[in-house]
């Protein structure tokens, strides 16, 4: 046993990112206790009680925060990029606790929607696959039955034949888009990946909604401590080049030494809210700004929650939609071949 402890925890603090569910309940139990007075080395130590699975993980946490790294730093190979950044702001400007809060909060409601999903494709998802399975048994006893009896009736089948090179080229088509797509998509930046997902119908607008939330959090926390715009475009250059605030960040320094107005900046961008030309315009101290951002973001999150909820509303009619097409298309493929040898033979 002694010998393949060492494996286990190398398994457990191999650097796998938590999912949403494993990364809720941590920052919930962990907002919980920073809120009755642990610190935050005794709150790590007490959820490897609660969180056994998560032992390893927790261990390696520990071990380098009491070599001197920060909690964010510690935590970063665990979790995903825009929770790291948002940490290690709140960490840098003394306001941890209530970021890890309201992590908290809202990877629990992602993980509610989550769940709330999967139940809602459930059924569908039955569906299409039951009709999968009935499509291959067509293509295989079905129609091949079919085509021998139109060649007995001696009814030619010339107009038929070319739906096969048809649906060839249209998966050619549209592979080839595919991977167009993909393609453009690893080179792109991370400001242009997020303008596409912005830009996407039926989901672009939980996505602006998002990163409208995500940003303006973080500027909140920056402009509540007192820095100006180009203080936080400094601080967020020395991040990651290919974050979206280390590009964003670029992008306002240029703009503000061009002499242009950041509110073409804002108009340009579809995932900074247009409420944020009424701020910038009031004139307001810097300080007196990050609160009300604040707030701000607060009724962002809302809007993103109502967004997703309308949108998981549209998944069933969605999916039926395409279910009843799958089965007017197979109807239409038994059906038209008989039509023609009944036509054929009258």
């Amino acid at each position: 046993m002694k010998t393949k402890l060492p494996r286990l925890l190398h398994k457990n603090i191999g650097g796998a990112k938590l999912k949403s569910k494993e990364q809720a309940a941590l920052f919930s139990l962990l907002a919980d206790l920073l809120k009755v007075g642990f610190s935050m080395r005794q709150a790590i130590n007490f959820t490897q009680t609660l969180l056994p699975q998560h032992d390893g993980m927790l261990l390696e946490i520990d071990r380098q925060m009491a070599s001197g790294a920060t909690f964010a730093v510690s935590i970063q190979r665990f979790v995903n990029r825009d929770i790291y950044y948002q940490l290690k702001i709140a960490e840098q400007h003394g306001n941890l606790q209530q970021t890890i809060t309201q992590l908290g909060k809202f990877l629990n409601l992602k993980v509610r929607q989550q769940t709330k999903l999967r139940g809602l494709l459930q059924y569908p998802v039955i569906l299409l696959c039951l009709l999968g399975m009935l499509l291959l048994a067509l293509k295989i006893f079905v129609f091949p039955e079919l085509a021998v009896w139109q060649d007995d009736q001696g009814v030619g089948t010339g107009r038929l034949k070319f739906l096969p090179w048809l649906w060839g080229a249209i998966a050619v088509i549209v592979i080839a888009l595919v991977l167009s797509t993909i393609y453009k998509w690893m080179k792109t930046t991370t400001m242009n990946r997020v303008n596409l997902l912005c830009q996407l119908p039926l989901l672009g607008r939980s996505y602006r909604q998002y990163y409208g939330y995500y940003l303006v959090t973080n500027f909140a926390l920056l402009l509540q401590n007192g820095m100006g715009v180009k203080s936080i475009c400094q601080m967020v250059r020395q991040f990651d080049e290919t974050s979206l605030l280390h590009q964003l960040g670029e992008v306002i320094n240029q703009t503000l030494n061009s002499g242009q107005s950041p509110n073409q900046l804002i108009e340009q961008y579809p995932y900074l809210p247009r409420e944020l030309v009424v701020f910038m315009n009031k004139g307001e101290s810097v300080t007196d700004l990050g609160y009300e951002l604040e707030i701000f973001a607060q009724m962002l999150f809302k809007r993103l929650m109502r967004s997703i909820e309308q949108l998981l509303t549209f998944v069933q009619p969605l999916l039926f939609g395409i279910i009843a097409i799958v089965i007017v298309g197979m109807y239409l493929s038994i059906m038209l071949p008989i039509y023609q040898s009944m036509k054929g033979i009258y």
